[in-house]
């Protein structure tokens, strides 16, 4: 979900890169950042499907089209498509979007939305060292996520590392879900609505909200989707690689 993808981002260390690569729409700016605009909110998504239309050949330059969603520059947005009848324009464009992707400075997080359909962007997968999948543990959810992991496997490379991070709003246990889906759980976000809502709806955010479960929790994440990714890596080539995740979702 993406508003699990911007609380990771906003809770990364160092630089990082949050894009929103959903081909149904964006979430981020009407929501997040709503009230939070400062400047131009660049050309995003679609800016870079029309430059790469405009110049096959190029190299894709993402910097060109973000903008800042944090003071100090650190958290970057490719804000997603305003029009999801757009999305069919952006199918030439994730492989180059891909690489242009995997030699930026600094880390990226994708949020790719469902996946398993004919849109789903492989490319991206296919460059991700994580890919994280979120759900709720109900059974709706965990029997759609089944086949979703399915695709998923079909197109990841071995090298990346698969989880799961699961809202804390359904029946089962992050031990009954692993079994169920063969992947670890990363960790059980809590059902926390007002939380949930700054990150997703730009709603007012309470004093106690940088110290809340949900920003614990989501800080959690991020250090266990970089161990993850380094111990990976580290054990089938002996050398650590930048961290670069994508996350999906199960269903809406």
């Amino acid at each position: 979900m993406t508003t699990s993808a911007l609380g990771l981002a906003l809770g990364w260390p160092g630089r990082v890169l949050l894009a929103e690569c959903d081909p149904l729409g964006r979430r981020v700016l009407p929501g997040f950042m709503v009230d939070r605009m400062r400047g131009s909110a660049g050309s995003g998504l679609l800016g870079l499907a029309m430059a790469a239309e405009a110049d096959p050949q190029a190299t894709l330059v993402p910097d060109d089209h973000v903008m800042s969603i944090v003071d100090d520059g650190r958290v970057e947005l490719l804000h997603g498509l305003g029009d999801p009848r757009h999305g069919a324009r952006l199918r030439p464009v994730w492989r180059r979007l891909a690489e242009a992707l995997a030699t930026r400075d600094g880390d990226v997080i994708a949020d790719l939305g469902q996946i398993g359909g004919a849109d789903t962007p492989a490319e991206l997968l296919m460059a991700a060292d994580a890919v994280i999948l979120v759900l709720k543990p109900t059974l709706v959810q965990v029997d759609a996520a089944k086949p979703r992991l399915d695709a998923l496997r079909e197109v990841v490379d071995e090298r990346a590392a698969v989880g799961a991070c699961l809202i804390a709003d359904g029946a089962y246990t992050s031990a009954e879900v692993e079994r169920a889906l063969g992947v670890p759980v990363l960790v059980e976000l809590p059902f926390s609505r007002a939380d949930a809502q700054v990150l997703s709806d730009g709603a007012r955010p309470r004093l106690t909200f940088r110290t809340s479960l949900l920003v614990r929790s989501l800080d959690a994440l991020g250090r266990r989707v970089r161990a993850a990714v380094t111990e990976s890596e580290t054990v089938r080539t002996g050398i650590a690689r930048p961290v670069s995740p994508a996350t999906t979702e199960a269903s809406q």
